[in-house]
């Protein structure tokens, strides 16, 4: 396997970007910034900054069993605010 060099014939690094770095980027262009004007801006190739969007999209994206969760966390939600409601009712009522 050989080992790709840079100019000085020392071997290449792979840039790290920030985690904050990414989210911004991604942020600006899901207001509305053009991806190829925002990915020359920062020096990022375009194909880079769709990964992250990709990324980031997947992530915001809850999965089927935090889909399950949220439903049966509404349903018992729907459930307890109709026993308080309920309850304030008779509290009312007896109250002189």
């Amino acid at each position: 396997m050989t080992e790709k060099l840079n100019a000085g014939g020392l071997p290449a690094t792979r840039k790290k970007y920030m985690p904050a770095f990414k989210a911004e980027c991604v942020r600006q262009v899901a207001a509305r910034a053009r991806q190829m004007d925002m990915a020359r801006a920062q020096g990022i190739s375009p194909a880079l900054l769709g990964r992250w969007q990709r990324e980031a999209l997947k992530a915001a994206v809850p999965s089927s069993a935090e889909r399950d969760e949220i439903r049966r966390l509404r349903a018992e939600l729907r459930r307890v605010e109709m026993e308080r409601d309920m309850l304030k009712k008779v509290v009312t009522r007896c109250l002189p």
